[in-house]
C-alpha cells in the first residue's frame, strides 16, 4: 500500500480529524486475525481530545495535510477524515490489512465508488473491490462502518471473517501478552517470524536478545502523557541483561548538560520481574506541547 491513492487514504488514518466528540475507540483484539504477528491501533477519538494533538496543530494541521493529497483522492480523504474514529492494522510475515473505522456506514460504498475501484465478488456477503494502481492490485472491503484495505485477497478475506465473528481472533490467543493496554496508540509484536527478523537486523544489542513479545502503548490522561514498553524476554537471564542495558543508558543520559534530558529521565522507570522488562515514561503534556512548538 505504498502508492499514491492508498497512501493518501492511509495518511488520513494517521492523522484523524475534527468532528463531534464520541466515545473512545480502543484497541479490540477481537477484530484481529489470530495469526497476526504485528498489530497497531490508533484511537482517533481519544487522540482528538489530547493536549498533544492540539499542540501539533489539531484540525488546521490535518486540513493542510489533506490539501497535499492528489485531486482525485482529496474529496474521499476529507470525507473519511470527517468521520474517522479509529485505525487498526495487522501483519503477518507475508500479508496484512488496515481497518478505518468510521461513524458513517452509509457513505462508505459511495466513497469507494469515487475511487478507481472495481467491484469484486462479495466475501461472505460483504462488498469488496479491487484497486489497480501503478500495476499493483490492492483489495478493499466494507464491514458495517469499517473500511478494510488489504495487500492480498486472502488478507481481506481473513479480516472480514474475523470482524464478522466467523474466524478465530487474537481475543482468545495465548500469544497476546496480558500487558496489552488501552492507550491512544497501542502496538504489539508477537510470534517468532517478526521478532526473529528484528533480532537478526537490529543494531541495538538489547533488541538482539531473545524476546517473545513487545507491547508499546502511549496515552494521555489528566494532563500527563504516559508511554509504556513491556517486553517478555525468552529467559530471566535475557530479562536481566535487558534491564542492565537500559539502566546503563539512563546513567549515560544523566551526564548530559541538557535540562530537558533530566526532565525526561526524572519521569522514566525501569522494572524487571523475571522474564518481563517494563519501561514507563511519564511527562506533562504541557512539556511535550512546548517541545512541539519549539520544533515548528
Amino acid at each position: 500500500m505504498r502508492h499514491v491513492t492508498l497512501s493518501a487514504l492511509l495518511a488520513v488514518a494517521g492523522l484523524g480529524a475534527g468532528g463531534r466528540l464520541a466515545l473512545a475507540t480502543p484497541f479490540e483484539p477481537g477484530t484481529i486475525p489470530e495469526q497476526a504477528q504485528a498489530v497497531g491501533h490508533l484511537d482517533v477519538d481519544a487522540l482528538r481530545r489530547t493536549q498533544v494533538f492540539t499542540a501539533a496543530g489539531g484540525q488546521a494541521a490535518i486540513d493542510a495535510a489533506l490539501d497535499e493529497a492528489p485531486p482525485k483522492v482529496r474529496p474521499v480523504a476529507r470525507a473519511l477524515a470527517a468521520t474517522l474514529r479509529g485505525v487498526s492494522f495487522w501483519h503477518t510475515d507475508d500479508q496484512g490489512a488496515v481497518y478505518l473505522e468510521t461513524r458513517d456506514a452509509k457513505s462508505l460504498g459511495q466513497l469507494i465508488g469515487r475511487l478507481p475501484a472495481t467491484p469484486a465478488q462479495p466475501i461472505d456477503g460483504f462488498p469488496t473491490y479491487t484497486i489497480n494502481e501503478h500495476d499493483k492490485i490492492h483489495f478493499a472491503g466494507i464491514y458495517g462502518d469499517t473500511l478494510v484495505l488489504a495487500d492480498s485477497e486472502d488478507g481481506l478475506k481473513q479480516s472480514l471473517r474475523v470482524l464478522a465473528g466467523r474466524a478465530a481472533s487474537l481475543a482468545g490467543s495465548k500469544a497476546l501478552p496480558l500487558s496489552t493496554r488501552q492507550g491512544v496508540f497501542v502496538f504489539v509484536t508477537i510470534g517468532d517470524h517478526l521478532l526473529g527478523a528484528i533480532q537478526k537486523t537490529a543494531q541495538a544489542k538489547m533488541l538482539q536478545l531473545s524476546m517473545r513479545s513487545l507491547v508499546v502503548d502511549v496515552g494521555e490522561s489528566a494532563g500527563q502523557v504516559t508511554a509504556t514498553a513491556h517486553a517478555e524476554m525468552g529467559s530471566s537471564d535475557a530479562g536481566q541483561k535487558a534491564t542492565s542495558m537500559l539502566e546503563g543508558l539512563r546513567a549515560m543520559a544523566s551526564l548530559s548538560d541538557n535540562p530537558m534530558a533530566h526532565t525526561l529521565l526524572d519521569g522514566v522507570t525501569v522494572t524487571n520481574n523475571g522474564n518481563a522488562v517494563e519501561v514507563v515514561a511519564r511527562l506533562p503534556a504541557s512539556e511535550i506541547a512546548r517541545m512541539i512548538h519549539h520544533t515548528k
